[in-house]
């Protein structure tokens, strides 16, 4: 199992590796993910530089949290995330957002009203 505390440091890390590169220009200040901040810079990189080292199941399990912490950050700094809250035709309600959410309330919105034609019911939207 992976410890909270060990996320935690290794992701404050990283962040503030990718606030220095956004403040020096080379990544923009609107990244939104781990997967659009790989179109900028190898997250390996900072991983290495953090000593978060790979190799083995418990490490493969930390360096996903940490990747995990590390997009819901960057997503809550651009006022995410969001999470759509679906309601079944039963009353019964469901979290139907990704796991880290929505970055952009429009995203989740549009995420609800596609499930919505689908399945009916209703849905809301919530805020992380």
């Amino acid at each position: 199992m992976t410890d909270i505390h060990d996320v935690r440091r290794y992701a404050d890390a990283v962040i503030s590796m990718i606030e220095e590169d956004q403040d020096s220009g080379q990544i923009p200040g609107d990244v939104l993910s781990v997967d659009e901040l790989d179109n900028y810079v190898d997250i390996e990189d900072y991983y290495r530089r953090v000593g978060l080292h790979s190799g083995d199941d418990d490490t493969a399990e930390l360096r996903a949290a940490v990747g995990e912490e590390i997009g819901r950050r960057l997503a809550a700094a651009q006022g995410g995330p969001w999470h759509v809250i679906w309601r079944g035709p039963d009353g019964v309600t469901q979290d139907i957002g990704r796991t880290a959410g929505y970055v952009t309330q429009a995203e989740a919105q549009a995420i609800g009203r596609e499930h919505l034609h689908a399945h009916g019911g209703g849905f809301h939207l919530r805020r992380e």
